[in-house]
């Protein structure tokens, strides 16, 4: 009767682990082939930062990507990697206020 009862909650356990590795997958479509977790990495190394998962056009020859289905270029994949100057803070824009300011 335990070992019913053990076999029964690692069988629960189990289940609900799976689940958790689907949640997990990662699902990113470039040019209508899906990528596996390698290709992935490559083209976050290219971009400079994660990809978020979606289906996506790019031109290999230009580095121009898209929304699929959207012929729009949303931007070049290196767009990340240019960033020569850090962006100013609240203060430095004059968007940083102290309650006192809410009050004049």
């Amino acid at each position: 009767m335990k070992t019913k009862r053990i076999v029964i909650l690692v069988g629960i356990f189990m289940a609900f682990s799976f689940t958790e590795m689907v949640y997990a997958e990662r699902r990113v479509v470039v040019n209508g082939v899906r990528l596996n977790n390698a290709q992935i990495q490559t083209l976050e190394q290219w971009h400079c930062g994660p990809i978020s998962n979606g289906n996506y056009w790019l031109n290999l020859n230009t580095g121009i990507w898209g929304y699929a289905g959207d012929p729009r270029p949303m931007g070049h994949i290196s767009d990340n990697c240019y960033s020569r100057e850090r962006r100013p803070s609240l203060s430095e824009r004059g968007l940083l206020f102290t309650p006192g300011d809410w009050l004049k």
